[in-house]
């Protein structure tokens, strides 16, 4: 039976430490595979390991995936993706900003920043990240994921 998944595939920098007028931050820089630069990636598939079908997908793509999980999430199969950073050449593809806004099928990379108290938990700790913008959709859609969500799935301990 064919069920919609949606594939957050994304690579996670290390982060990048500085010293300012807040004390010492880390700075962490996420980048996600998007369809038009703006939204997740959401397939038909009717197998049981929806993971491994698309890390085929994207290996086949010279996409190196290096970890991946699988969740329920509002009924829905989310599959997370995480790229080698390291083995994939990120910068040679192509980045949401280089995409006409009318592109909804092009998958680009689109980068998000994320300064958090350095040494902390980043999920727990990001600055400037009240309670009311954790709850912000940051991919929206039929089945919109909420910045909590990606920040607990990606950065959480």
């Amino acid at each position: 039976m064919k069920q919609t998944v949606l594939f957050i595939v994304y690579a996670k920098l290390p982060p990048k430490r500085f010293t300012g007028i807040l004390g010492e931050i880390d700075l962490y820089k996420l980048q996600f595979l998007l369809a038009g630069g703006k939204q997740l990636i959401q397939e038909s598939y009717d197998g049981s390991d929806p993971s491994a079908w698309y890390t085929k997908v994207l290996e086949d793509q010279d996409i190196i995936i290096s970890a991946s999980k699988t969740q329920k999430y509002k009924g829905h199969t989310l599959v997370w993706l995480e790229v080698d950073a390291e083995k994939t050449p990120i910068h040679e593809f192509t980045i949401w900003s280089d995409l006409p806004s009318n592109d909804t099928e092009t998958l680009a990379w689109r980068s998000f920043y994320y300064p958090c108290s350095a040494g902390t938990v980043p999920a727990k700790e990001c600055l400037g990240l009240a309670v009311k913008a954790r709850e912000t959709v940051l991919f929206p859609g039929k089945q919109p994921i909420l910045l909590n969500t990606v920040l607990d799935a990606i950065l959480g301990a």
